[in-house]
């Protein structure tokens, strides 16, 4: 977890103990984009403990959302949060390029920097608080195989993915479902974070190739000493 992640949690924390809780504004541009693009259906692919679902939702998106969380004690914390709404689906795996096993990195904190790549110098140096502090064998799946006869051929559909520098495995394994898709968002890293990801140049010339464009950035990841911006995160529509 990133040092604006744990600020962040804090402060959830802190209104949570008070009865509030901290939305984003209703005007939010991201808000604004699913709107515009007609999404009805959001891929919440690397869910963690259900953030995202629980933001949109606050938002005002009312369509489906389907999460997916391979580590257990996040994906114990996500079923609960998605256990009282009818259309929030929620799966213990995770999404890659084939369907196979492997052995994925449990980080400390609330487990967001948790990754089936090693963690890179970079991060280490940039957020040392953050550590991998076991694993856990979890199940992977293709985008199309986890998804075959579950979405609507006519569905129009958001993927995002917090996978921690997974983000071009999960594409390759998403040939068939990507025509349904008309929103991506996604991770960008500008130096490696994670040891075999692809850096933001190789991602958007990927995105490009698969017939996306991007609309909006916005910086998520910095280092304290430098002020470098380490990664940010990008908003794709397809292109017209």
């Amino acid at each position: 977890m990133t040092l604006y992640e744990l600020l962040k949690e804090s402060v959830r924390k802190i209104l949570r103990s008070a009865g509030l809780e901290l939305v984003r504004p209703a005007g939010s541009r991201r808000t604004v984009i699913l709107r515009h693009h007609g999404i009805q259906t959001v891929l919440d692919v690397g869910a963690n403990k259900g953030q995202f679902g629980a933001e949109l939702r606050a938002w005002g998106f009312r369509g489906r959302i389907i999460s997916f969380e391979p580590t257990s004690a996040a994906f114990k914390v996500l079923s609960k949060r998605a256990a009282t709404d009818q259309c929030w689906t929620v799966f213990n795996f995770a999404l890659g390029a084939e369907d196979s096993v492997a052995e994925i990195n449990v980080a400390s904190g609330s487990g967001v920097s948790s990754s089936l790549l090693p963690m890179d110098d970079p991060h280490r140096k940039s957020a040392p608080e953050i550590k991998y502090v076991g694993t856990e064998r979890v199940a992977i799946k293709t985008l199309d195989s986890a998804l075959s006869n579950f979405i609507a051929p006519n569905e129009i559909l958001m993927l995002k993915m917090d996978v921690q520098g997974f983000e071009h495995f999960v594409l390759r394994g998403a040939g068939a479902i990507l025509s349904q898709v008309r929103m991506i968002e996604c991770e960008l890293s500008l130096v490696s974070l994670y040891k075999g990801q692809w850096l933001f140049p190789q991602m958007l010339g990927l995105l490009d190739t698969l017939g996306f464009a991007p609309v909006r950035f916005n910086p998520v990841f910095s280092d304290a000493v430098s002020g470098h911006c380490l990664q940010i995160d990008g908003i794709f529509v397809r292109k017209q």
